[in-house]
């Protein structure tokens, strides 16, 4: 198991539990546009403290198994907003334990490394901790913003329309994208 709490640079990488649920909500309120643009079709009750209490509470617990991981963001001069989260999904595959990526940021914080910053430590994470030596990211292709962080962190495409996913109602296909660990200092 990973560290529950990391500080770089800018900012503070914190695993949360359910205790959290109206700021993550808060969170997914504020960037309901841009978020919903690449995300998978929300289910009924997204929106409500009650689906994050449940949620988040299932995600600690995953967490503690070892077979997920979510660090959500704050910087350091605003400890009391959550401003996106990065995480992992920790899978067995026919090469041996890999991790799914995703990732998002509050649009009042893109274009200021934070996001490079927070995927950047959390996948030094998945290396040191959980031995993973591969990552993947499933990445729409006109998802501009998220295939530049990719190639900054070393990501290569590997399949186009990989996976089928629902994202606002239509079904779209997305691109694989793969970073090998032992590129990450």
């Amino acid at each position: 198991m990973g560290p529950s709490v990391l500080h770089t640079e800018n900012l503070i990488l914190q695993v949360e539990n359910e205790h959290k649920a109206a700021a993550v909500l808060d969170l997914y309120k504020r960037n309901k546009i841009i978020f919903d643009k690449y995300e998978p079709t929300r289910p009924t009750g997204f929106y409500t403290k009650d689906y994050h209490f449940q949620h988040l509470k299932a995600e600690y617990n995953a967490y503690l198994s070892g077979s997920f991981l979510r660090y959500y963001i704050y910087t350091h001069y605003r400890t009391d907003r959550i401003i996106g989260s990065v995480n992992f999904n920790i899978k067995e595959g026919k090469n041996g334990r890999y991790a799914e990526i995703g990732y998002k940021l509050d649009l009042l914080y893109h274009n200021r490394g934070f996001a490079y910053e927070a995927c950047y430590n959390g996948i030094k994470v998945m290396k040191k901790y959980y031995g993973i030596n591969t990552i993947a990211a499933h990445i729409a292709p006109d998802n501009s913003p998220s295939i530049k962080l990719a190639a900054k962190l070393g990501f290569r495409k590997t399949v186009t329309n990989e996976l089928k996913a629902n994202v606002n109602g239509h079904n779209i296909f997305l691109d694989l994208y793969a970073l090998d660990t032992s590129e990450i200092q």
